[in-house]
């Protein structure tokens, strides 16, 4: 086969693109059309008539409507400022605790100091012997009256102490 039987046999269409047509322009509505519609398409609504005591009973309205939203306002800004405070305060204790822990050190050396000082000293002078007070012999117990002890009368009776919650706590805490 030759290349003119292969060309020929292999036929290909080739369509050329038509032209497209331009959009004729759409014809513009006169003005005086357009005006009319849209005056047509907005009727205009009558205004209500309110009679003075309606008049009067809106204006208190909107009074009292005023003076809540004013007291409303003031109340959140008290708020706000209350809690602006209470976070300067937390940051405040919270820089002072950390200059405490870094002072905390010179502070324990330096009462460790005064202490050994004080130790020294007290080593230094000289023991002041301490007289106790003499106990008594069984002896002496023998020659005291040995009185019963006196029984509460009804009127006389002990009050029993009223205890505190957080007295209560501390003896349980040991069971």
């Amino acid at each position: 086969m030759s290349d003119k039987e292969l060309f020929e046999e292999v036929k290909l269409e080739v369509k050329e693109p038509e032209p497209e047509p331009e959009p004729e322009p759409e014809p513009e509505p006169e003005p005086e059309k357009v005006i009319e519609e849209i005056k047509e398409e907005k009727p205009k609504k009558k205004k209500r008539q309110l009679s003075e005591a309606q008049k009067e009973r809106l204006r208190e309205n909107l009074k009292r409507g005023r003076e809540t939203s004013l007291a409303n306002r003031k109340k959140k800004k008290k708020l706000k400022d209350i809690e602006k405070e209470e976070k300067n305060r937390a940051e405040d204790e919270k820089i002072f605790e950390n200059l405490k822990k870094k002072l905390k050190p010179k502070e324990l050396q330096e009462e460790n100091d005064r202490l050994k000082a004080e130790l020294a000293e007290l080593k230094k002078a000289k023991p002041v012997k301490v007289e106790r007070p003499a106990t008594p012999t069984p002896e002496s117990k023998e020659n005291q009256k040995v009185e019963a002890p006196k029984m509460p009368t009804i009127a006389e009776a002990p009050k029993k102490k009223v205890l505190t919650m957080k007295q209560k706590r501390k003896m349980l805490k040991g069971l």
